[in-house]
Formats: C-alpha cells, sequence, structure tokens
C-alpha cells in the first residue's frame, strides 16, 4: 500500500474489516500493543506527543478519526496502522517484532506472553565464537534440554513450534550462535531479546543483575554460578564422563531460562508469579566443586579453547 492515497471511505473499511472480531474492539482502555506508533514514519517525540494530545493515542484512533493526523503525516500513519490492525487480527507477532523500536517491544508481551516459550544456550568458552554446548528451552509448561553430541539437533524441530521465542541478550549473543550452529539463515518464529525492554524500564545490566534487583534468587548451589562455571562444567563432562557436571550443567542453564518467565511478566506489568514456584522443575542439584582460587580461575580461563594465546584474555590478563 505504500504511496497509495486513503480516502474516508476507505479508512471506514478498514476499521470495519480490522475491528470486525470483539476480542479487537476499541475500548475505554486500548490494548498496550495498539499505543506503540514510535516506529511510525515521521514520528519523533514532538510530534508523537503533538498526537497524543490531539487524542491520537493508538492505531485505533488513528483510523476512527483521521483528520486529527496532520496532514504531512496522515498517509503514512495510516497505512502503518491498516498493517499493524491486519497483524494484530492475524496472529503476525513478527511483523511486531520486526517494526516496533526497542522502547515499545515491552507490549509484544502484553499481548502474546501466554504464548512465548524462554531460551538460553551454554556454550564451550566465553568467546563469542565458541560453539554452543547445551541448549534449555522453556515450552508449553515444561523444560526441554538439549546436549551436543546428543541431541542437540532436536532444537530445530521444538523451534517450528515455537510462536514466540523469548532470551535475555539473545540478539547479540544465544541467536547468532543458534544461527551458526545449525547453519541457518534465519529463525523459523519471533524473537524477542528482553534485554533491551529492561533496559528501557530502567533494569540494566546482566540477567543476574536484573533479576536480582528484582529480587528474584536462585538456589542456594546456584547463587555464584555463571558463565565460567558452565565451561568447566562441560569440560568435566566431556573429558571425564562427570555426569553430575553435565546435569549441573543442564541445571544452570535451565535456572536462568526460568527466571526468564517472571521477568517477561514484570515487563509486561503482569502479575509475577514468586520465582520458588519455578525451582521445582529444575532437574535436581548435583555437587560441585567449591572454593575455587581465584589465580586457579584465571589459569583456566586461559586454558579454554583457544588458550592463553586468545587476544582479548592476553589484554584482560596485561589489565590484571
Amino acid at each position: 500500500m505504500e504511496g497509495v492515497a486513503v480516502n474516508s471511505s476507505d479508512l471506514n473499511n478498514l476499521r470495519r474489516a480490522n475491528l470486525g472480531q470483539p476480542s479487537l474492539q476499541q475500548s475505554t482502555s486500548p490494548l498496550p500493543l495498539t499505543e506503540a506508533l514510535q516506529h511510525c514514519h515521521g514520528l519523533g517525540p514532538v510530534r508523537l506527543a503533538a498526537l497524543q494530545q490531539a487524542g491520537v493515542r493508538s492505531w485505533h484512533d488513528a483510523v476512527a478519526d483521521p483528520d486529527r493526523i496532520p496532514g504531512a503525516l496522515r498517509s503514512h500513519l495510516l497505512q502503518e496502522c491498516d498493517r499493524l490492525l491486519t497483524a494484530l487480527a492475524d496472529d503476525n507477532i513478527q511483523y511486531f517484532v520486526d517494526r516496533l523500536l526497542p522502547p515499545d517491544r515491552w507490549r509484544i508481551l502484553t499481548q502474546y506472553i501466554d504464548r512465548a516459550s524462554y531460551f538460553d544456550i551454554e556454550t564451550t568458552g566465553l568467546e563469542y565464537d565458541d560453539t554452543i554446548t547445551t541448549i534449555v528451552c522453556w515450552h508449553k509448561g515444561a523444560l526441554h534440554s538439549f546436549v551436543e553430541h546428543e541431541n542437540l539437533d532436536d532444537f530445530l524441530d521444538l523451534l517450528d513450534d515455537i510462536d514466540l521465542l523469548v532470551s535475555f541478550n539473545g540478539s547479540t549473543f544465544d541467536v547468532p550462535r543458534v544461527l551458526d550452529g545449525f547453519h541457518i539463515p534465519d529463525l523459523p518464529c519471533p524473537h524477542l531479546d528482553l534485554r533491551w525492554p529492561c533496559h528501557y524500564k530502567d533494569l540494566r545490566g546482566g540477567l543476574k543483575q536484573v533479576t536480582s534487583r528484582l529480587g528474584f534468587q536462585r538456589p542456594a548451589d546456584l547463587q555464584d554460578a555463571d558463565g565460567e562455571l558452565a565451561v568447566r562444567l562441560w569440560s568435566l563432562w566431556q573429558h571425564k564422563k562427570d555426569t553430575a557436571a553435565r546435569e549441573q550443567l543442564i541445571r544452570y542453564c535451565a535456572a536462568d531460562v526460568l527466571l526468564l518467565i517472571p521477568l517477561a511478566q514484570h515487563v509486561a506489568g503482569h502479575e509475577v508469579m514468586p520465582v520458588d514456584e519455578l525451582w521445582p522443575h529444575l532437574p535436581d542439584a548435583a555437587p560441585v566443586e567449591q572454593n575455587v582460587d581465584p589465580m586457579e580461575k584465571r589459569r583456566r580461563l586461559l586454558e579454554q579453547q583457544f588458550g592463553s594465546a586468545s587476544p582479548k584474555r592476553l589484554r584482560t590478563w596485561r589489565r590484571r
């Protein structure tokens, strides 16, 4: 519809078509998703504020009374509102993931959180080109785990059944690793990274910092667990066939996945479930090495896949 003029008759037809279903009808409290306008062409903060002041706060407002929209914005805004309402009617989550700006992406959760699946990965090291060892996904009320050399490829089958995949920092780390590791051009489902909705709600930092700030506490055996522990656990499993290490690796990854559920609820403004209700879904705890000397931890870090010759690790060593 790009560049096509929209007359009042067409607008009325669009409004009847898009608002015909009761679940999509305009109400005194519009769906938060339908108030996502920041991505629309020509709408900066000043113009958006002026539109809202004029009573245009949602896609419904725009198509119901286009005369409130300045002429310079009208055509583009009405066309985009038509596409947005069509996507809403068609349950086209991918359109919202692709179009909405980061400050508005939390709104996607307000509409589709009940259809969200959550995932996290672990890798062989702390570099961005290290390979995937473990994937855990919460999907349809159950945890699914995938381990390298066992069933990792089965994750692709699960992806085909997912409506909305949610991660934390996944757009930067997890998803690129999945695309590279499975040699696929893109995910077969929409993906939403919680890091940015959190950022624009003043929840900044890594997952551990954000969840701790919200009072979401991990089980006692995972309080100090981090990415380095995951690397060590994988090494113990691969080289010593330590089954306890394998189970604890899955447990650590699964805990991060489960924490995404209340985090998404918080971001969406929904009632947040107590985290203690999540932990029964975790695999049983396995004993892990405790109180590792800091110098020993540093030595292990330098002995990962690329050894002490890694430029990044050499820079880290020099700074210390």
